[in-house]
C-alpha cells in the first residue's frame, strides 16, 4: 500500500484540485548577456534557413497556384537584400527579432507610400475583385508573412504543454508556461520555490488555479497522484482516495479569499483594530477587471463591471512575432473592445523585463527587476513601441481607449512617449488610415514617480501598481520568500503613501486607481475608498467578494478628462 505523504508550503492561489504529477524540466539560467552582434547575425540566418525549410516543405504538398505564392516566399528569404537592413541594425547592436521585425516593417512601410502614389488604383481593386491588384500591396503581403515566420523561427518552438488536469511541479514555472496552458479541464500548481507575489502566482489567482509554492525538493515521479490545497498551502503525494472528498475535493468554501500568504500584513492583527470604514461622504470606487489574456473574456461579464482597468499585454501577446505585428495588437485590442461594448478598457502597453521574457526579444531575469524594463524597455526599443503605439491609436477609433505606460520614474520618460504617439497619430493620418490619440497614463509604482506626483501634469491619470510599488518601498523583492515580512511589513508605508498619491492627483485634478493584489483585499476596501481612490481593478473572479466589501453598484460616475486628454468617452479613471 502507497502511504499518502504531506508537504506544507505557502498558498499562493486557493482552492484544492488532484492529479497526476507533471515534473517539468528544469530552464536554463538567464545569461545576464544580450549575446555578440556575431550571435544574433547566426541566429537570424539559423531563423531564416528554418522558414524556408518550412516554405520548402508547404510548396512540395500544395497545387500549382499556392506552390508559386510559396516559391516567390523563398525566393525573397533567399535575396540578399531582403536580409541586409536587418543584419547592419544588428551591427548596431539591436537583438535578432526587433532588427528583422523593424527592418521589414520600414520596406514594407515604404511600399505602402508608393502604393499611396496609385491611390486611385487601389482604391478600384479593393472595391472592384475583377480589378488588377496593385504588386506593391501583393508583396508587402507577402513580407508580412515572411516576418511572422522568421520570427516565430527565432522564437524557437513553443514548450511542449503539459496534459490537461495534471499539476505542474517544478522549482519554478514561467508566466508563458502558464499562459499556453488550457486550464479548464482542471489541474493546479505545486513550486519548490515560488513566490505568492509572483506573476505566475497572480495568474493562478485570475484564472482560479490552485497554487501551493515554497514546498522545497517535492517528491514524486510523473503521473502519480497529488493533491493541491492552494488555501492552506498544503500538498499530499499519493492521497488516500478515500479521503479525497473530505481532504480537498469539496468546493472551497472561500473561492474569493485572498491567501494569507499573499499579503499577510494587510490582516489585522490579534486584537488589532479592522480597517476603518471609508469617511463619510467617500464616493464607491468604480470596480473594474483585470485582463491577462482573452480567455479571460470568457469569466468576465461586461454588465458586472464598470470597464477593463489594466489589460497586461504583454500576457495577452506571447511571441516576438505578435508583439511585433501591428495587424496582430490591433485584433486583440478590437476583440477586447467588442468584448466591453462600449465601456472603457485601459491598454498597458507591454512591461517586459524583469521576471517577464518574450522568447526572441528579451531573455528575462528576475535579477533585473531594477533595470530596463516597463518604459524604459520600449524607449530603448522605439521600433517596438512604435508598432504598439500605431496599433493603440487605430484601436482608439473604434471605442473608448486609454493607455497605461509601465514603470515610469521621470516626467521624461513620458513626454518622449507623448510625443511618440503624436508623431504616429500625424503618420497614420498622412497615410489616410483611420485612428485617434488615446489618452496616455501612468503606473504609479517606482517610488520616485509616486514622490513627484506632482511633476507629471501631462499624465491623463494614474494606476497605482501595489505589488511593484510595496516592494521598491520595502526593498524587498516580491518574488523571495527570504524576505517576505520585509515586503508585508511595508503595509503601513504604502498607505501613507497612497494617500500622498491621491492628494496630488486631486490638486492636479487626474483620477488615480490602484490595481494588484491590494485593490483585489475585502479587508482593505473601506480603507482604500477612504483614501478617495476612482477605482480599484481586480481580476474577474475577485469582483464579487469586493464588491461585497464596498457594498457598490455599477454605474458610478466617470471623473472628468483630463484638460487636453481626449474625449469624455474615453476619459481615464479605469487605470
Amino acid at each position: 500500500m502507497v502511504v499518502p505523504r504531506e508537504f506544507r508550503g505557502h498558498p499562493a492561489s486557493p482552492g484544492r484540485a488532484v492529479g497526476p504529477v507533471h515534473r517539468a524540466g528544469e530552464p536554463p539560467a538567464p545569461s545576464g548577456r544580450a549575446g555578440s552582434a556575431a550571435e544574433a547575425r547566426a541566429a537570424l540566418k539559423n531563423a531564416v534557413n528554418r522558414a524556408v525549410y518550412e516554405l520548402r516543405q508547404l510548396s512540395a504538398g500544395a497545387n500549382a497556384e499556392s506552390a508559386g505564392i510559396l516559391d516567390f516566399q523563398i525566393e525573397l528569404l533567399l535575396d540578399g537584400e531582403l536580409l541586409a537592413p536587418a543584419l547592419a541594425r544588428i551591427d548596431r547592436g539591436e537583438g535578432a527579432a526587433l532588427a528583422f521585425a523593424a527592418a521589414l516593417n520600414d520596406q514594407i512601410e515604404a511600399m505602402a507610400s508608393e502604393c499611396s502614389e496609385s491611390a486611385s488604383r487601389c482604391s478600384e481593386a479593393k472595391q472592384d475583385e475583377g480589378a488588377e491588384v496593385d504588386p506593391f500591396a501583393l508583396r508587402a503581403v507577402d513580407l508580412m508573412d515572411l516576418q511572422h515566420r522568421v520570427l516565430d523561427a527565432l522564437a524557437g518552438r513553443t514548450r511542449a504543454d503539459f496534459p490537461a488536469g495534471a499539476v505542474y511541479v517544478g522549482r519554478d514555472m514561467p508566466p508563458s508556461v502558464f499562459l499556453a496552458h488550457d486550464w479548464s479541464s482542471g489541474g493546479a500548481i505545486a513550486l519548490g520555490a515560488g513566490s505568492t507575489a509572483s506573476h505566475v502566482a497572480l495568474l493562478a489567482r485570475a484564472r482560479g488555479v490552485p497554487m501551493v509554492v515554497g514546498l522545497g525538493a517535492l517528491p514524486g515521479e510523473t503521473g502519480e497522484a497529488l493533491l493541491v490545497d492552494g488555501t492552506q498551502g498544503l500538498a499530499c503525494l499519493n492521497p488516500d482516495p478515500r479521503l479525497l472528498p473530505e481532504a480537498g475535493l469539496l468546493p472551497d468554501p472561500h473561492p474569493d479569499a485572498t491567501p494569507r500568504a499573499v499579503a499577510p500584513a494587510l490582516h489585522a492583527a490579534p486584537g488589532a483594530a479592522p480597517f476603518p470604514a471609508a469617511a463619510g461622504g467617500s464616493e464607491t470606487p468604480l470596480l473594474l477587471a483585470n485582463l491577462d489574456t482573452l480567455a479571460d473574456l470568457d469569466t468576465l461579464d461586461p454588465a458586472e463591471v464598470d470597464g477593463v482597468g489594466l489589460v497586461r499585454t504583454e500576457f495577452v501577446l506571447t511571441s516576438a512575432a505578435e508583439a511585433l505585428s501591428e495587424e496582430r495588437h490591433l485584433t486583440v485590442y478590437r476583440r477586447l473592445l467588442d468584448a466591453l461594448a462600449g465601456k472603457p478598457v485601459t491598454l498597458r502597453m507591454l512591461d517586459l523585463g524583469g521576471d517577464k521574457a518574450l522568447a526572441g526579444l528579451n531573455e528575462g531575469d528576475p535579477a533585473g527587476m531594477l533595470g530596463l524594463r516597463g518604459v524604459r524597455f520600449l524607449l530603448a526599443h522605439p521600433d517596438l513601441a512604435r508598432i504598439q503605439a500605431r496599433a493603440l491609436i487605430r484601436a482608439a477609433a473604434h471605442g473608448p481607449v486609454s493607455v497605461l505606460l509601465p514603470m515610469v520614474t521621470l516626467p521624461a520618460e513620458l513626454a518622449a512617449m507623448a510625443a511618440l504617439f503624436d508623431e504616429e497619430t500625424a503618420r497614420l493620418a498622412r497615410q489616410g488610415i483611420e485612428g485617434r490619440r488615446p489618452p496616455l497614463g501612468i503606473m504609479v509604482e517606482v517610488p520616485a514617480a509616486a514622490l513627484t506626483l506632482d511633476l507629471f501634469g501631462q499624465a491623463a491619470f494614474f494606476s497605482v501598481g501595489s505589488n511593484d510599488l510595496m516592494q521598491y518601498l520595502a526593498a524587498a523583492a516580491r518574488d523571495n520568500p527570504a524576505v517576505a515580512p520585509l515586503y508585508a511589513g511595508a503595509e503601513t508605508a504604502m498607505f501613507r503613501l497612497l494617500d500622498q498619491i491621491c492628494t496630488a492627483a486631486r490638486v492636479l485634478g487626474r483620477p488615480v486607481s490602484l490595481c494588484g493584489d491590494l485593490a483585489a483585499e475585502p479587508a482593505a476596501a473601506g480603507r482604500l475608498r477612504a483614501l478617495g481612490l476612482h477605482g480599484l481593478s481586480v481580476a474577474p473572479r475577485r469582483l464579487p467578494a469586493l464588491r461585497a466589501a464596498l457594498g457598490t453598484r455599477l454605474g458610478a460616475t466617470l471623473p472628468p478628462a483630463a484638460p487636453g486628454a481626449g474625449s469624455p468617452d474615453s476619459a481615464p479613471g479605469q487605470a
